[in-house]
């Protein structure tokens, strides 16, 4: 399968370093766009497979799958220059160009989609959303990380929020890290505790059924324990009220932005 990326940041990045350690690797060939010398340079040199071509549209007539990596305000003019094939596969890996945004600016290309990584795509974890469900591309990105298939791409704009929450989330770790290590432990033991513990939670938490969820924290907490009292004293700061409510704010503030345009 031969695959091509117009435009190489950070993002297309972590999908080819994906791809190119992942179960498929051997039956993959990938081509990169010349813009951002520096970063395609570096993806030709660690592996075999993967080859910096002259220019974007040299990258289209070499691949069967292209991925959209540009910036949001460089797509059209990107686009308006590029020929597309009616039997190619184009990818968008930009936030807020969904499928039907994308589609008038590949044509003839018919068959688009929407694809959400996130930088620990190269550790092969974290979520790849796919709108709408291309067989190829969920099949491509088996074993790459967690794959969420969304059929309504409407609905993309709900887990764009929920990512909201991922710089929370280390200033929650690193408050743990930093308190263990004003207390006596080594920042290096106080690392590798609380990053093993957040992930053996949040392993917990993937093979929990959804049904379960709910009875997570109880099952967590002893009557009178460390656990309860600090999930009821974070309850009683209203931490997970204000969580909930800054959540809905990202959502309709930025939902009226978008009708607005």
């Amino acid at each position: 399968m031969r695959l091509g990326f117009v435009g190489v940041g950070a993002i297309s990045e972590a999908v080819v370093n994906a791809l190119m350690t992942g179960p498929h690797a051997s039956e993959l060939d990938i081509v990169l766009s010349p813009r951002n010398a520096q970063r395609s340079g570096a993806l030709a040199q660690a592996y075999d497979r993967v080859t910096v071509l002259g220019s974007n549209q040299e990258v289209l007539d070499g691949c069967d799958i292209v991925f959209m990596g540009v910036l949001p305000g460089q797509m059209i003019d990107v686009c308006s220059e590029l020929t597309f094939r009616v039997d190619q596969t184009v990818v968008s890996l930009i936030a807020g160009m969904p499928p039907t945004t994308v589609e008038p600016l590949v044509a003839p290309a018919t068959s688009v989609a929407q694809m959400i990584p996130l930088p620990v795509v190269a550790m092969h974890a974290g979520p790849l959303v796919i709108c709408p469900n291309v067989p190829a591309i969920v099949d491509l990105f088996e074993g790459c990380g967690e794959i969420v298939v969304l059929d309504d791409e409407s609905k993309i704009f709900i887990l764009s929020c929920a990512s909201a929450t991922m710089s929370t989330f280390f200033e929650f770790q690193n408050t743990v890290i930093d308190w263990s290590t004003k207390n006596g432990l080594s920042r290096e033991i106080s690392h590798a505790y609380a990053t093993s513990l957040f992930k053996g939670l949040a392993t917990e938490a993937m093979n929990t059924s959804t049904s379960d969820l709910d009875d997570m924290p109880r099952e967590h907490e002893t009557p009178g324990g460390l656990n309860e009292h600090m999930r009821n004293s974070m309850m009683s700061a209203g931490m997970f009220t204000e969580l909930d409510k800054q959540l809905q704010f990202i959502f309709e503030t930025r939902n009226r932005a978008k009708k607005s345009e």
